[in-house]
């Protein structure tokens, strides 16, 4: 039986694109590792940071114009710290079952990819629902499904730029929703009903696996959800997300 095994996978031929997604994937497995050294480095000089700029603020007859530089520093120090702790999570493949605020989520997956949104000339803007009961899933799957979306609108938009809304909302009873719309170049009629389909991709050869709204779908269907888009060639897309606030 070892024998037969060792012949079929000796045997088996590796293409060069697949020796290439091979040798990518160990690499984004090596980066994921030395990230969560970097952040936990990270952390401790946050953590000073946050408390020095706490001390200078306690402190009396500092002049305005400090104070409020001062408290800015503590701001956004505080914001990094909390962007490296959900990295840190975000990270881990154990699962995470717990009581979620989608808004939260939401502003964590915004603000990691602030970067790549201004890169591509897109602005986004957000309408949160703060009424909204949390629902209870696990935390990392919810993250995967927005970063996933967002990023296929960023990348749809690369060329020229535009505008990103994200929208939280109530859904029937005992959901919530959220739809994230873009004015990029819209989905041709003639492939929209595929984007779902695994290893489908507009992209060029090498830019895409045809895999990230499969997963996305997929995801949004194991968490109990529904996920659909409409679309119009020239205006736009919208993704539209609906989840049970209890499973």
């Amino acid at each position: 039986m070892k024998d037969s095994a060792a012949r079929h996978t000796v045997d088996t031929p590796i293409t060069d694109d697949l020796l290439r997604q091979l040798a990518y994937n160990e690499k984004m497995a090596d980066l994921g590792k030395i990230t969560a050294g970097v952040v936990h480095e990270l952390n401790a000089p946050l953590s000073v940071i946050v408390s020095a700029a706490q001390i200078i603020l306690r402190e009396e007859g500092v002049p305005e114009a400090v104070l409020e530089m001062v408290s800015r520093i503590s701001s956004e120090a505080q914001r990094l710290s909390h962007l490296t702790k959900g990295l840190l999570n975000f990270g881990s493949f154990d699962e995470t079952i717990s009581n979620v605020d989608l808004n939260i989520t939401v502003d964590f997956i915004l603000d990691f990819l602030s970067f790549e949104a201004a890169r591509r000339a897109v602005t986004i803007y957000k309408q949160l629902d703060h009424s909204l009961p949390t629902i209870r899933l696990d935390g990392n799957m919810l993250k995967q499904i927005l970063l996933n979306i967002i990023m296929n609108a960023l990348q749809a938009m690369e060329e020229s730029g535009g505008k990103l809304l994200v929208e939280t909302t109530a859904g029937a009873t005992g959901s919530v929703c959220f739809t994230i719309t873009d004015n990029g170049p819209g989905i041709p009629g003639a492939t929209i009903d595929r984007i779902f389909d695994r290893y489908f991709t507009t992209k060029m050869p090498g830019e895409g696996t045809g895999l990230g709204l499969f997963v996305t779908k997929s995801l949004v269907e194991s968490l109990g959800g529904n996920i659909g888009v409409t679309s119009r060639t020239g205006e736009g897309t919208i993704f539209t997300v609906t989840l049970p606030v209890r499973q």
